[in-house]
């Protein structure tokens, strides 16, 4: 537990490795802002967790304008120490031919755009004290674009990209920027982003899985992972112990990347 608690926001809150994020951040004894476009969700995840340790809110990250007054909002309590960027959705395997204008531009509104518009604003509340950690959530998609669509792979990709530049103009001020990127992890992103894309995604592409077979010739763990194994690497980048790593990514993919 650290000594003083740290001031935590994580957007996608509401489920998978959002909730698990924000639940680590919790048992670390830090107070903790739960961002999320689902109330029913952030209530869910919110109920197991202690009251004095957590506030929620109600936010889509593609309104700029309430995501700014949200962060606003948050900081009024303290300078933000740490930013876990969670949020998300996925395009299922929709390829170029099923990839609309309006499935691409709302994936990149999420997925990209929306973690610009909370980072902007958590970057100048990080700079008054001269210290912080950035940790994006991004893919194995970004380096291996089979198993995903074209909008979300593009999407993660990109958070690649960001991560870099972030290290880049935020070191001068103490701040690191660093990006997980997971493999096969069990989360309920499927139906979450059904119920946020509904008949964008192309009905043939919904619930499509990765079966055992397949993870057990791609990766080399043989298993899927956790959200709560994704959590324990944006903890351990958010900590003291990593303050020298920055612009990097970190694959929790299972040895995914290396075959």
């Amino acid at each position: 537990m650290t000594q003083t608690p740290r001031q935590v926001v994580v957007t996608g809150a509401g489920s998978g490795i959002g909730a698990a994020v924000a639940k680590r951040f919790v048992d670390n004894g830090d107070v903790v802002h739960l961002l999320d476009i689902s109330a029913d969700r952030l209530a869910s995840v919110s109920a197991d967790l202690p009251a004095a340790q957590v506030t929620t809110h109600v936010v889509d990250v593609t309104d700029h304008v309430r995501v700014a007054e949200t962060i606003a909002e948050v900081s009024a309590n303290g300078a933000i120490d740490v930013l876990a960027g969670c949020a998300g959705v996925f395009d299922g395997l929709a390829g170029i031919e099923q990839t609309t204008h309006e499935l691409w531009n709302r994936v990149i509104d999420i997925n990209l755009t929306g973690t610009f518009n909370v980072v902007k604003p958590v970057v100048e509340s990080m700079i008054t004290q001269r210290s912080g950690s950035i940790v994006l959530i991004g893919s194995i998609a970004a380096s291996r674009a089979t198993p995903d669509g074209l909008a979300y792979d593009t999407s993660k990709a990109a958070l690649e990209g960001m991560t870099r530049r972030l290290a880049v103009d935020l070191g001068q001020y103490g701040i690191n920027a660093n990006l997980v990127a997971p493999g096969v992890v069990g989360t309920a992103i499927r139906a979450t982003s059904e119920e946020i894309l509904g008949d964008m995604v192309p009905d043939t592409n919904v619930g499509v899985g990765t079966s055992p077979e397949l993870m057990k010739m791609l990766i080399p763990l043989q298993r899927g992972g956790t959200s709560e194994e994704v959590a324990a690497t944006v903890f351990f980048l958010a900590s003291a112990g990593a303050a020298y790593i920055s612009g990097d990514v970190v694959h929790v993919d299972g040895g995914w990347i290396a075959s």
